[in-house]
């Protein structure tokens, strides 16, 4: 299987029934669902051998991504239903601005066995420490 090098957004499909809106579920080795608090600073954090596939169901938060040595800050909220897809091998990162958590759905490609690694905070480089205090300031 051939693993995509970038990140990908596309959108979240759903199906009506009545008054209820279905999501179009994902293919995935696990569905995992995290809680993000309220953090001023977010840390980075690569998966080798994982591609992660985020949807906030509640709340809002920002993704911070390191590809192609230049951060990006992608926003996800809630009202607009996006999936941001996160092959391995990229830094990304969490940053909750507001004082309710927010509620994040992964369904989790494996790709192999998990490293310790993984989830282990990454250095920012020092090229980029003044772009990294700025996004966590925004």
């Amino acid at each position: 299987m051939r693993v995509s090098c970038s990140i990908e957004l596309f959108s979240a499909r759903s199906s009506a029934s009545g008054a209820t809106v279905f999501s179009e579920p994902l293919i995935s080795d696990e569905t995992l669902i995290a809680e993000v608090r309220n953090s001023e600073r977010g840390e980075l954090f690569c998966h080798r051998f994982q591609t992660d596939q985020l949807q906030v169901i509640s709340g809002s938060l920002d993704l911070i991504v390191l590809q192609d040595r230049r951060l990006r800050r992608i926003h996800l909220r809630e009202d607009e239903p996006i999936w941001l897809r996160i092959p391995p091998g990229v830094p990304h990162g969490a940053i909750n601005r507001s004082s309710r958590p927010a509620v994040v759905v992964n369904a989790v490609l494996r790709h192999g066995a998990s490293d310790p690694r993984d989830y282990q905070p990454r250095a920012i480089p020092r090229a980029l420490a003044q772009e990294w205090s700025d996004l966590q300031a925004a």
